[in-house]
């Protein structure tokens, strides 16, 4: 497989910090473990008994938003030096870069991690890769027959579907921006075509695919487990996986250097990467970065996603990191008009 990660090419470097205490280590974990995270809350609800049951002295409590709303919150409790927050869960990983270089994020070497490809590690185990998003596109198949759908990002955005497509909000939405970001990284003129398509971009993954079964767009860019979860509910909708493959976005875990909780957080850490976890994830529709674990239902499998040219890497976060105030004023541009 081609190293494309974060990590690709680099021996794994990282261990428990320096400064933490010996006693710490010891004993079992427990105590309240606060998770900041953008997972569904169906999915939430699936895996919070399985941490239950095997962390009996450890209460977890879920902070369910966007991406993009707890990002804005981590970033003013890290400023103040204090936040109630032990483990994040989100889809943003330029969030997650950003806070690794100002240091926010404690390491952890996990030995689950150890089986992860090294592209879904940081190298100093900063962050790790929990799931993987992946970007599609979707059509309304009562108004747009299959073999017209558009079969690659560039093509949602020529000129037949003018008026007609729809995407989440990027500046609302962590995984819509990511992707954004990654496909103007590799096509820097897909910007001007985006905008002259005259796109709708409001809302989220859930409300970008309800303009599209309600008939008000036809075609649009969503999260996979979106349309698969319509599709399993019996909605009216069409799914392409691109022809050069989707945007993969990877769902980072950390924790943070301020963490209330190190050792409670710790243990969170390890089970939401073992395989009883990622199958559940797996059945909340997103892929696991386990190789060995199967695709979810309907969706293309591992190997397919990470052919996808369409990957954060390295080369990728050090373009997005140093672009992203002028990307972000640029995507601006895409929301409506007050």
């Amino acid at each position: 497989m081609a190293a494309s990660g974060w990590g690709a090419g680099c021996r794994v470097e990282f261990g428990a910090p320096a400064n933490t205490p010996l006693a710490e280590a010891s004993g079992a974990p427990r105590g309240k473990v606060t998770i900041y995270t953008s997972m569904y809350r169906e999915v939430i609800d699936q895996v919070d008994p399985l941490l239950e049951a095997a962390l009996p002295e450890v209460e977890v409590e879920w902070l369910q938003a966007g991406s993009e709303k707890i990002a804005t919150r981590l970033d003013a409790e890290l400023s103040a030096g204090a936040t109630p927050c032990d483990l994040v869960l989100t889809s943003d990983p330029l969030w997650y870069e950003r806070q690794a270089r100002a240091g926010h994020l404690l390491p952890y070497a996990s030995m689950r991690a150890l089986a992860l490809d090294r592209r879904f590690v940081r190298r100093d185990g900063a962050y790790v890769t929990s799931r993987i998003s992946t970007m599609v596109i979707a059509y309304d198949q009562k108004k747009v027959p299959a073999d017209q759908a558009p079969r690659t990002f560039a093509a949602l955005f020529e000129a037949p579907w003018r008026g007609r497509v729809t995407l989440p909000d990027p500046l609302g939405s962590g995984t819509t921006f990511t992707s954004l970001a990654v496909l103007l990284g590799r096509d820097p003129s897909m910007l001007a075509r985006i905008r002259g398509a005259q796109v709708v971009a409001s809302g989220g993954n859930s409300s970008t695919l309800t303009r599209i079964e309600s008939g008000e767009q036809q075609v649009g860019m969503v999260l996979l487990e979106n349309v698969l979860e319509a599709q399993a509910r019996g909605g009216a909708i069409g799914l392409v996986v691109p022809e050069d493959g989707p945007v993969v976005v990877p769902g980072p875990i950390a924790i943070l250097r301020l963490s209330p909780n190190p050792h409670g957080a710790r243990a969170v850490y390890d089970l939401l990467l073992s395989e009883p976890v990622q199958r559940e994830l797996i059945k909340g529709r997103l892929h696991s970065p386990f190789e060995e674990l199967p695709a979810p239902t309907g969706a293309p499998s591992i190997q397919v996603v990470l052919a996808s040219p369409y990957q954060v890497d390295a080369a990728f976060l050090e373009q997005a990191l140093s672009r992203d105030e002028v990307l972000r004023e640029e995507l601006a541009h895409l929301r409506p008009t007050p």
